[in-house]
């Protein structure tokens, strides 16, 4: 074994939480157990919605991942399905479970401030589309998640609400931007979550917190009520995606088919998308990447373990294959896209603040870049167009010979707090260490971007082995519209390995 990982039913068993009682355990298990636990009346709604709420009251405070609650509505909701149930009457696929969701959506009842002061008092009428349908399927939603001002940062703090701190080590991010999402999965403070992703932000907090995220096929799931754009916006930007999250790779499926309106009454608004490829593990044909960017070595070492444990499935594995794309041209056109998009929705003054910060960091890597991509969106030109569709192309050949790609999330697992000023600018001036050499922070972008430039699935699970004490996970790229393939890929692989672990957290140890 390895001096940079550790397997993590090693890295948990010498520090069990003085918290996992029954109860925790319930708090900290499958989606999927509690439902069927519900069904059963082995506990009601009610009863399961107040060990949350008292978990979240013992564990918050250290941690800072629900910024606001309604408490009420949520209780109410949940003593509805303890009535329907004994009535016998139908109630939804989520009936019960409690849930907490990302501040960038608007939630009746909560603020939705996505860490911008200016919407510090924003009180929508009416909830998100996903928002909604996880409503109507039963969920009881009391909390919403801390993120980066804008949803702006691979990390989860803002003016607003303050910084968000890792379950595994405190001094460390939960990542972003669904990076209360992620970790409110991990401390067990909601059965799901709902997460966006334009640079990573549902697949990176996902790896630095040890569950499950799926970023989907773009254009599959309304973004109506999310925020940016802004209050009650309905129209799409390029890039931008919504997904499930979870601590189960099952219950990623069931938070996503949910999400897609498959259990809705009217039929006609679910999402059709292909079957996955296969119904068993090994007859899967798997490529993976490593050296497209930077990448730490202890976190390499844990992805090709990763990858011998899939080989003792009898998984198909090919280290070293990939799609016939130049990574930093495609990084390029990804980052010309990217800052195009968020310098076309940008106000004017923000805009010109936003220039401004970015030329004080002239010489360093990225000010350029950024100040040029931002000032003069190009993600709509005929260049930028033909790169993305020649890149596309070369992506659908790769998924004809191979079923999924394997590749790190980002270049580290989590790092510790930077927290200097707020938004991509101010990241230029940050650095990365990787494999002990300074890196620039914004190469956290180069390998979230492979599948979100050329718009596909990306399911990010756990390995099961820890970097210096941190989670180590993975995302499993699919082709366009094959969100199925790359879930099922990580439900198989997760049965199989068992991935997740719960991080050693208690009232001692978590504050240390």
């Amino acid at each position: 074994m390895s001096d940079y990982f550790i397997n993590k039913n090693e890295a948990t068993t010498s520090k069990v939480s003085n918290l996992m009682d029954e109860k925790t355990a319930v708090l900290t298990g499958p989606a999927h157990i509690m439902l069927r636990r519900l069904r059963e009346k082995e506990f009601s709604a009610t009863e399961l919605l107040e060990w949350h709420f008292n978990r979240v009251d013992q564990l918050n405070g250290q941690l800072n991942i629900i910024v606001d609650q309604d408490r009420e509505r949520a209780m109410a909701a949940a003593r509805r399905v303890d009535r329907l149930r004994v009535l016998g009457k139908p109630i939804g696929v989520l009936a019960g479970l409690p849930m907490t969701i990302k501040d960038s959506f608007e939630v009746i009842g909560m603020k939705a401030t996505c860490g911008l002061p200016n919407f510090a008092n924003h009180r929508p009428q009416k909830d998100a589309v996903l928002v909604k349908r996880i409503r109507d399927a039963g969920a009881s939603i009391f909390g919403k998640t801390n993120l980066p001002a804008g949803c702006g940062d691979h990390q989860s703090y803002n003016e607003v609400y303050g910084v968000t701190n890792n379950p595994w080590n405190i001094k460390h991010t939960v990542g972003g931007s669904s990076g209360g999402s992620a970790a409110s999965l991990a401390a067990g403070f909601t059965a799901l979550e709902l997460g966006s992703d334009i640079g990573g932000s549902i697949r990176c907090p996902s790896h630095f917190c040890g569950v499950f995220g799926h970023k989907p096929t773009y254009g599959v799931l309304p973004v109506a009520g999310h925020i940016p754009p802004g209050p009650f916006a309905t129209t799409p930007s390029q890039l931008t995606v919504m997904g499930p999250m979870a601590r189960d790779a099952s219950d990623l499926r069931l938070l996503f088919g949910v999400l897609c309106g498959l259990h809705e009454s009217d039929e006609s608004a679910a999402v059709d998308l292909p079957a996955q490829r296969y119904a068993h593990l090994h007859e899967y044909k798997v490529g993976v990447w490593l050296d497209a960017f930077p990448l730490d070595e202890g976190y390499a070492k844990a992805i090709l373990q990763f990858v011998e444990d899939l080989r003792q499935e009898g998984v198909h594995v090919d280290v070293g294959v990939h799609p016939d794309i130049d990574p930093q041209n495609i990084h390029d056109t990804y980052l010309k896209t990217l800052f195009g998009v968020i310098g076309s929705r940008m106000e004017k003054d923000v805009k010109e603040a936003f220039l401004a910060q970015a030329q004080s960091f002239e010489g360093k890597p990225f000010a350029k870049e950024l100040y040029e991509y931002t000032k003069n969106p190009a993600h709509e030109s005929e260049s930028v167009n033909q790169a993305r569709a020649e890149n596309s192309e070369k992506w659908e050949h790769f998924f004809q010979q191979y079923d999924v790609l394997i590749c790190p999330v980002t270049s580290t697992v989590a790092f510790e707090h930077q927290l200097e000023g707020h938004g991509p600018s101010a990241q230029i001036g940050r650095v990365l260490t990787i494999s002990g050499q300074q890196a620039p922070y914004l190469y956290n972008l180069s390998w979230p971007g492979l599948a979100t430039l050329a718009n596909l699935p990306a399911t990010a699970m756990p390995t099961g082995y820890l970097v210096n004490g941190l989670p180590a996970g993975v995302q499993i790229i699919g082709g366009l519209y094959q969100d199925n393939t790359t879930l099922a890929f990580a439900e198989m692989a997760a049965r199989q390995l068992n991935p997740f672990s719960c991080p050693p957290l208690s009232l001692e140890n978590s504050v240390a």
